[in-house]
Order: structure tokens, then sequence, then C-alpha cells
């Protein structure tokens, strides 16, 4: 018996150890090697890229595993252009694109997979792969390399397609197909391969209605204001299967290839909108009506009248711009009414492009919201928005904002305290309206650098002109000194004229600008502590800030360039730099991410 419970129990223990062991081999995995960053192979293409004398409708190209298509629709594209864009579908491991178009003759035909084409398992990309055909006995095989970058901020444009044209006209590249077409990589370059030689003339356009034109007057474009001469001798020639474009990668930026300095540089801009029309209208509170234009215009030729509502009822108030434009109802009668009926009288410009008087009827809907349960009926109180926040800079004047029109302050409700050293000191508060807004004040009395102060603000010290009053508030205000900043001093040479100076921050957020004509010293001052840049407009015509471009007028948009680097302004400190506006278009690859962009 103890013998047969030994074997038994033996027997359970190499069970249990074999259900152990099974058990575990099914949750561990093998490391499975390194991965996969190889693209896809080509095994074949059917015909070979590089034929001459094609004649099909269809081409294959097969891969040695399986791959999927990345944004096919807006990476894929054929150059020259077809009218009806070819289908491209998978078979298998097969890439076969097909079309009905009739094929020109002696044409070389290039077509554009950019990296849409990538492995199914790892996504990785075939970059920048092109199938090309002649239905010609030669291959045309030279190549225009170039960037497109945004002209306000030599940013890389984006969404942007590149065009060559053989047809020298002013208005091709609004009303016929290109000769070649590209499209820029992340950086900004763009290859265009497979050329022949001749005349042709550059442009770019964002194609928002995507039909390869430039026919909107709302589309990013660029051109070149010369005539390009694509010879062997000047422009290099390419084989189809050898071709190995690799857009830069993040880091590197001391040795920028070919494509991030191309050959032709295209500086993209949107035209000034010169259509005039009623923009919008608006009423966001039950006494304000508002209404915009799209472009500046005078008050005489914009005007709101209104249907058994007097004119003493009401004012209408106009922004600097004068492209909107605020009426002001102070009937009570009529801004508690549901539905306002106005006539608006207004600048537009018809189909032929000039721009007449139009009058529209707008009706005008505030449906007040109910009173809360258990409320009292007391109108609520009127809430002013002020720049006091924080520590504030010497010079500032204290600001109060209000979404209404202000009344009169009533300054016997109003204590002003100053502090210094500890030693109170009684200031008469003294308040003035903006001239340029009704509903803005401005506190006028001067604060000492390095000063505290108190501002009492008893309820009912400001009022709008609906009888909505402010609540009781105290305004702790602390004032800086310029030992709590820094400052910026940059010495201009290298160019004679008008430049507007701007310091920028991340994003190319503008922190402050200076018009000044060059050569000659720019400083900003009372700068808060952080990584500033430099860049410089330069106002051709004298307007006083940046001016894009016009195609029809064949005006490129005003230059732009940036100092070459970054500065690290510091606390009670001052950077005094030299800066050379000989060069425009400038602007070091490094930084071209936006500022504070990690790399």
């Amino acid at each position: 018996m103890d013998y047969l419970r030994y074997i038994t129990g033996s027997r359970a223990f190499a069970l249990s150890a074999i259900l152990l062991i099974a058990s575990c081999a099914k949750i561990s995995s093998p490391s499975g090697g390194p991965k996969d960053e190889d693209p896809p192979v080509i095994l074949k293409s059917v015909p070979e890229n590089g034929t001459v004398m094609f004649t099909g409708k269809t081409f294959s190209v097969t891969f040695d595993e399986y791959v999927i298509l990345d944004k096919i629709n807006d990476k894929f594209m054929v150059s020259p252009p077809m009218k009806n864009k070819p289908e491209v579908r998978l078979k298998g491991k097969s890439l076969v694109v097909e079309w009905e178009d009739e094929l020109a003759d002696s044409t070389t035909y290039t077509f554009y997979f950019q990296d849409a084409i990538r492995d199914n398992n790892e996504n990785n990309p075939i970059n920048n792969y092109q199938y090309v055909f002649s239905t010609g006995p030669v291959l045309d095989s030279l190549s225009l390399t170039g960037n497109v970058f945004n002209a306000s901020d030599l940013e890389a444009a984006e969404e942007i397609m590149v065009m060559m044209y053989s047809n020298m006209s002013d208005t091709a590249p609004r009303k016929v197909l290109p000769a070649y077409i590209s499209r820029p990589d992340p950086s900004g370059g763009f290859l265009i391969s497979n050329i022949k030689p001749g005349r042709y003339m550059l442009y770019a356009v964002k194609d928002l209605n995507g039909n390869r034109l430039y026919d909107l007057d709302d589309e990013t474009f660029a051109y070149c204001d010369s005539i390009l001469e694509i010879t062997p001798e000047d422009n290099f020639a390419v084989v189809p299967d050898t071709l190995k474009y690799r857009p830069p990668s993040a880091t590197e930026t001391t040795k920028p290839d070919i494509f991030t300095f191309g050959t032709h540089r295209l500086y993209a801009f949107v035209p000034e909108s010169k259509k005039q029309y009623l923009k919008f209208t608006e009423r966001k509170s039950a006494g304000g009506l508002g209404f915009g234009l799209a472009l500046p215009s005078d008050s005489a030729q914009f005007s709101v009248t209104f249907n058994a509502i007097p004119e003493e009822s009401w004012f209408m108030q106009t922004n600097a711009r004068r492209d909107t434009f605020m009426v002001w109802i102070t009937d009570p009668a009529v801004y508690d009414l549901d539905l306002i009926e106005a006539y608006v009288t207004f600048p537009f410009t018809d189909s032929t492009g000039v721009i007449i008087q139009r009058t529209d009827t707008v009706n005008m809907r505030f449906v007040k919201p109910p009173v809360p349960r258990g409320g009292t009926g007391r109108k609520p109180a009127l809430v002013l928005n002020t720049n006091l926040a924080g520590k504030i800079r010497p010079g500032t004047v204290p600001l109060f904002i209000s979404g209404t029109p202000l009344g009169d302050s009533d300054t016997s409700k109003i204590t002003l305290t100053e502090i210094i050293d500890s030693v109170q000191t009684r200031l008469i508060p003294v308040f003035a309206k903006d001239s340029s807004d009704i509903r803005r004040l401005r506190m006028t009395t001067p604060l000492k650098p390095g000063a505290s102060y108190s501002l009492v603000c008893l309820g009912g010290s400001f009022a709008d002109i609906y009888g909505h009053v402010t609540d009781s508030v105290n305004y702790r205000i602390t004032v800086a000194t310029e030992e709590d900043y820094g400052s910026v001093t940059a010495n201009l040479t290298g160019y004679e004229g008008a430049v507007i100076i701007q310091l920028v921050a991340e994003k190319d957020r503008v922190v402050r600008e200076i018009a000044l004509k060059s050569p000659g010293t720019v400083r900003f001052g009372l700068l808060d502590k952080g990584r500033y840049r430099l860049k410089a407009i330069y106002d051709l015509d004298g307007n006083g800030t940046w001016t894009t471009g016009d195609f029809n007028l064949r005006r490129g948009p005003e230059p732009v360039t940036y100092y070459n680097g970054e500065m690290d302004v510091k606390i009670n400190w001052e950077l005094e730099q030299d800066w050379d506006l000989g060069k425009m278009f400038v602007k070091d690859v490094s930084l071209r991410n936006k500022p504070g962009v990690k790399k």
C-alpha cells in the first residue's frame, strides 16, 4: 500500500509538473527578433518602370509582401495631369493602376505615390515612389528641385501643389492643366522629375476645389517671376528605379540636403480679398445689434434704419477699421422686443466686380433668458473685465471693459490708496471714457513703478446705459520696475528703407513691433524672461504692415527675414545684437519649426 501510494504521488507530481510547463508555454511568447524597419521590396513592374513607346491603359507593381495605401487620394498624382484621375487598387501583393484618358503622343508620364505605399505589418513606407513611362521613343529625364514656403513666416507651405507650365500666358494657371505637377514634402522641398527640355513657368497653389487650377480668390498661391530654362546643363537627370529621395529628419539641421535648399524658391500667399459684402449680423444682447463687412468702408456707405422706431431711440458705434458697426437701442420698449426688423444698406461687390449699394432686410431676434425660480427680478450686476491681473508693467493704463456702453462713473464710491514702503497715501482716481470705444474706461491717475495700490469700488461705482451697476470689488495693483524685465536692442545695417521689426515668441506670436527706417537701432524693453526671435518685414509700400501678394498685378508679397538664432532674455539684463538685413527670406532651418516646439 505504501508503495502504491508512493507511485500514485509520484505520478501526480509528474502530471502537475507537465501541466505547469504547458501552461507556462502558453503564456510565454518568443522575442520574435528585431523589429522590421525595411519598406516593401518591388519584385517586378508590368510593364517595366521606365518603359518607352507605352500604349496601354494600366500598369501593375508587385511587392514581396502585402501593402496598404495610406491617404492615397491625397498623395497620389500624375504628371502631366489627366482629366480623370486614374483608379488605384490593390490585388494580392500587387498595386494596379488603370485609367480611361487617351495618352498624349511622345510624352513622359510620372505617377507620384509619395509615401502612400506601406507594408501591412509595420507601416514602413516606400518614400517618394514614382512609376514612369513614355508614349514616345525617349524617356524625358531632366529634373528640377525647389521649395515652397509661406511668404509671411517662411514656414513650409502645407497641402500645396507645385505646377510647371509650358504655356507662357499669365492666364495659364487659371485656365489650363499644367505640363508637370508635384507636391512638396513636409520640409517644403519638392522634386519634379522626367521633364522635357524647354521653357517653363513655375507656380504653386493650395487647390481647394481639386481641379488643379488657380481659380479661387482665397486659394494660397505662389509664382516664380521669371521663365525657367530646363536644359541638361542646368538640371540633373534621374533614373526612375534608382531615385532615392529621403526627406531630411528632424535632427539633420547641420547639413540639410538639396531639397531643403532647392534651386528655385516659391513664397506662397493668400491675396487680399477684394469682394465687399455683409459678412455677419448678430444680436447677442437685447439692446445690441452687430453688423460686419468683409472689407473696411466709409461710414457714409453703411446705414441702418428701422420701421416705426424713432431715431432718438438708438445710436450707432463704428470701429476704427470701419468694418464693424454696433447699434445700441436705448428705449426699453424697443429692446424688449423679441424681433427687431432692420433695413441695412451696405457696399456690395456685384458679379462684374463693381461695388454697388445694396439694401437687405435683416430680422434680429433675441430671447431673454427666463428669470430663475425664486429670483427677485433685480437686474444682474454689471461685470467689468480689466488688465490688472498680477504685477503690471510700468506705464500700464488700467482699463475697465464692459460688454455694453458705459455711463458715467460715480467717483464718490471709489477710493484709491498708494502704498510705498508701508506709507499709505490717498489719491484721487480719475476715469475717462475711451474715445474709440464707449464700452471702455481708462483710469488716468499715474501709477508709480515699485508701488502698490488698493482700488476700492463700492457697489454702483460703474453703470451701463441700461441701468446695470457693478457690485463692490477691491482691485489690488502692484506695479513692477524696469529691473523686473529684460530688453533687446538690435542695430540694423545692410538695407536702406522702411522696415517693421517684430519681436516674436513661441509659434511666431508677435510680442511687439516697431516701424522705422533702416539703417537704425530698435529697442524692445520691459520683456518677460524667455526665448525670443527677431523678424523683419521689408515695408516696400510704406503702409506700416505686411502686404500680401497679388498675381493679377504681378506683385509679390513683401519680403520677410529672421535674425539667425534665438535670444534668451533674462531679468534685469539687456541683449544687444548687430543685424545685417542685406539678405531677405532668411530663416535658420533649425528654427523653422515654430519657437517653443521641441524637435
